[in-house]
């Protein structure tokens, strides 16, 4: 998603995983990436906001020395991956892919500190996810 100049996202299109879109983008123009489905945040070129490079500086930046013609322009391409989670979040985020509400947790039985921190992201899942989905996924 695009992050327009007041702030608001907006949102070009939804990628399947290994496609890829072609877009043309500006210096000023900072993005982000959104799962669809849990809306958890990833990762453009290894960051959560991806803020686009002109060619000249993606090439100076990856291999110094070089000389690039003064007018070189061409593609970038920014990669969308899934971040590194510590294994205590990414197990949260897989035990919170199989309940729908926060009072779900209560079934579980889990310690206070787990079942807290397991209620904080079904909540914020559940802010930007309408339930309809959801009910589907899970």
């Amino acid at each position: 998603m695009w992050i327009n100049f007041t702030g608001q996202y907006v949102r070009y299109m939804i990628l399947e995983k290994g496609n890829y879109i072609d877009i043309n983008t500006y210096k000023t123009h900072p993005w982000t990436a959104k799962d669809f489905m849990t809306k958890d945040e990833l990762h453009i070129d290894k960051k959560f906001f991806y803020h686009p490079k002109t060619t000249r500086e993606y090439i100076i930046e990856r291999y110094p020395g070089v000389d690039i013609p003064e007018n070189h322009e061409a593609r970038v391409r920014a990669y969308i991956t899934i971040p590194m989670y510590s294994l205590r979040y990414a197990s949260l985020l897989k035990v919170r892919d199989h309940l729908l509400k926060e009072d779900d947790v209560a079934e579980l039985h889990l310690p206070k500190n787990i079942s807290d921190d397991l209620r904080r992201v079904i909540s914020k899942r559940n802010k930007e996810c309408s339930l309809q989905v959801l009910s589907r996924h899970i």
